[in-house]
């Protein structure tokens, strides 16, 4: 299958190289990018109408790239660290901050995007039209939230404010990640993943249909931030209520339907997602790792970090690091 699209800058592409293993019908290409200070990498799996695009890197600066757009196409878009922006995208100006997702389509031919964060992450599924439609068209509740798009095609954003990942797609996008397998096996572990991870961003969009009104909404995104810088030691949901001037009830029920999640899985997920990049990326003990993030009990963190990412910790200190890339670089077009 040939890609969505392809990086046109100059600067990144010269400085990048592409990795290409085919095996059972599935084409994967692996690419490194490194200047200066800045690193990235890239994993692209083509499978039959989409195409699966992992980023992960270290972006000390910002990092600006043109993409030459091979096809229209259609995606859904999640950033699990850092920040991806478009000044053009769909038409319109483009964020996808830290935690968020979105669904989108574009037919211009070329897109300026910047990425920013000093730890970078992003998971992008990109389908062609007909393929999303051939999954859509299968469910009522879903051609509702699409049906203006199916009925007059074109550039779209689906949600001009984002919403947030949940932990189950976290979870499918991380076993993407890590698929352990090969061959045959590993095509068929991708698609179902992919279409366990397509079935519950749809189910969430259509739960969106009844999202906060926008001032609940300020109140429901400003707790998430302090959640965000006090997931270590957060107070208890009472205190968290008067804190942000409501009850109780109104933050468990509004926090679940804007973020499909408890207030408290969204505490223990930040936890382990931090948990896992300290551990990936620097030498602090386990233990230490463990009582920053807010567990009492090495134990109890070991159960819950394998729960999560499906390694223990010591492995994911061990094992190599890989990192991911949103398109592919120069090399393998001339493949």
């Amino acid at each position: 299958m040939e890609p969505f699209f392809q990086f046109r800058t100059a600067e990144f592409t010269d400085n990048c190289q592409t990795t290409l293993t085919q095996q059972a019908g599935l084409l994967h290409a692996a690419t490194t990018w490194q200047s200066g200070a800045g690193s990235a990498s890239f994993s692209d799996y083509f499978l039959d109408g989409f195409q699966l695009t992992t980023m992960s890197g270290q972006l000390p600066q910002p990092l600006r790239l043109e993409l030459d757009v091979q096809k229209p196409w259609m995606a859904m878009m999640y950033q699990l660290d850092g920040q991806i922006d478009s000044k053009a995208c769909a038409l319109r100006p483009l964020t996808i901050g830290h935690g968020q997702q979105n669904m989108m389509a574009d037919e211009a031919p070329s897109n300026l995007y910047t990425f920013q964060g000093q730890q970078h992450t992003s998971f992008t599924v990109h389908m062609t039209r007909e393929f999303f439609t051939s999954l859509v068209t299968a469910n009522e509740e879903w051609l509702g939230v699409h049906r203006q798009q199916l009925s007059q095609p074109g550039p779209f954003v689906l949600l001009p404010q984002g919403a947030a990942i949940s932990p189950t797609q976290r979870a499918l996008i991380q076993q993407i990640i890590n698929c352990p397998y090969s061959g045959a096996l590993k095509k068929l572990f991708l698609e179902a993943r992919f279409l366990d991870l397509f079935i519950e961003q749809q189910n969430q969009l259509a739960q969106l249909a009844a999202r906060p009104n926008p001032r609940d909404r300020d109140l429901l995104h400003a707790v998430r931030d302090f959640l965000d810088q006090n997931y270590a030691e957060p107070p208890s949901l009472l205190e968290i209520a008067r804190l942000f001037g409501t009850n109780d009830f109104k933050l468990k029920k509004g926090f679940k339907e804007l973020f499909n999640s408890t207030v408290f899985g969204y505490v223990a997920e930040r936890r382990l997602t931090v948990a896992h990049q300290l551990i990936a990326l620097t030498d602090q003990p386990v233990q230490e790792v463990a009582e920053a993030v807010g567990f009492t009990s090495p134990a109890h963190f070991a159960t819950a970090f394998r729960r999560r990412f499906g390694l223990p910790p010591s492995q994911v200190r061990r094992a190599p690091q890989p990192f991911f890339a949103e398109a592919l670089c120069a090399s393998l077009v001339a493949a």
